[in-house]
């Protein structure tokens, strides 16, 4: 088809909704957002259940479609290819499709033909190459009112880089953050843990759809990389700022262990492994605390156990004091309800009490002995 008849580069025109198509590169396409496959059934069904396609669905249906912000396409592989507004696409084709709102579980509301011939012909932009439509695209969905999740913003940016090999004066990273709206780095630590994860992949030491849970948590591993405890376990440099990320951080001789720790993260659905980091606060800094030790680093390695792994990490000194100050505190409780005993019904409290006072009493005495011969030594 000769697209330029029908829309030229850079012009504005309407186009049969028909003749577009859905991008299938879509960064939005996250690891627990991805289609199943690349059909206008499985893509219109992924952003219902994903991208709150339902209001605008009804939004459209009870109004009609309003041709003021064109969608952004371009030429690929011989279609006309949406690089923005997939969503609306997605809601146009359910309304015009009973067999699309069907199976995306879509309830679209009743309308008539002029309703209806609202959507036959919509408003594209066309432009000559995706790049064109970065700026456009990132600053929309990085920061604007349709944001899109980490991993897709990771995604949008990391491709963008590496899209100009072949450029005179590429942008860095930082250059590419700044356009996209990010004043607070927070682009450059998702595209370092991108290209972690993709070197992962690569390697075949992890991969995403073997995760043991179907929601993807990109945080926890843009944000593990920020500390220096992961860094350093995975022999990688601190990440700088002012220098693009390497695409490969991780050398050979540390492979194994970006395997752990993804593994840590996201747990193995083959292996019947239960990611360690159920939730970033706290577990994502008790496995900091793990990683500062090498026993107990060498226990989460072979066991996947943080608590066991915590446990030997942590000196005994520390985990004394901190089991008597929380028995402590769980007696003083205990002796603000003794009203609440009742001996009729709670009688074997009476032998549980008499073996926490032993336990008390071994506890005192030999604090209380090795206190005196501190003391002792002290004067000498």
């Amino acid at each position: 088809m000769d697209w330029d008849q029908i829309v030229g580069v850079k012009k504005t025109e309407l186009v049969d909704v028909e003749l577009l198509d859905f991008d299938t590169k879509n960064p939005r396409f996250t690891p627990d957002k991805r289609p199943d496959k690349d059909t206008d059934l499985a893509i219109v069904a992924e952003l219902a259940r994903t991208a709150d396609l339902s209001e605008l669905v009804q939004s459209i249906g009870t109004s009609g479609y309003i041709n003021i912000e064109p969608l952004v396409v371009v030429v690929r592989d011989g279609k006309l290819v949406v690089l923005e507004g997939n969503r609306r696409l997605a809601a146009l084709k359910a309304l015009r499709n009973e067999e699309l709102a069907l199976h995306a579980k879509l309830t679209a509301p009743e309308f008539d033909d002029e309703v209806r011939a609202t959507m036959d012909n919509i408003l594209v932009y066309r432009v000559e190459h995706e790049e064109d439509a970065r700026e456009l695209i990132g600053f929309k969905h990085i920061n604007g009112p349709q944001a899109w999740d980490a991993f897709a913003k990771a995604t949008f940016a990391a491709r963008w880089l590496d899209s100009q090999a072949n450029e005179e004066r590429p942008l860095k990273l930082v250059d590419i953050a700044a356009r996209m709206g990010d004043k607070h780095a927070t682009i450059h630590r998702m595209v370092t843990a991108y290209y972690v994860l993709m070197q992962a992949e690569d390697l075949e030491v992890f991969h995403m759809d073997d995760r043991y849970k179907r929601a993807f948590s990109f945080s926890h591993l843009y944000t593990g990389l920020s500390y220096s405890e992961f860094t350093d376990y995975l022999g990688m440099p601190r990440p700088q700022r002012d220098q693009d990320p390497s695409k490969n951080p991780v050398t050979p001789e540390y492979h194994e262990k970006l395997g752990y720790v993804l593994t840590w993260l996201y747990g193995s659905k083959e292996r019947e492994v239960q990611p360690v980091v159920r939730s970033q606060n706290p577990d994502l800094g008790r496995v900091r605390e793990v990683l500062k030790s090498k026993s107990g680093t060498k226990v989460l390695e072979q066991t996947s156990h943080l608590e066991d792994a915590l446990i030997t990490a942590t000196p005994k000194d520390l985990r004394f004091s901190k089991h008597v100050v929380e028995a402590n505190g769980q007696l003083r409780l205990a002796l603000e309800t003794l009203d609440g005993f009742d001996p009729g019904t709670q009688s074997e409290l009476q032998e549980i009490v008499a073996s926490a006072s032993k336990r008390i009493q071994v506890i005192k005495a030999t604090v209380d002995s090795q206190m005196a011969d501190f003391e002792d030594f002290s004067e000498e």
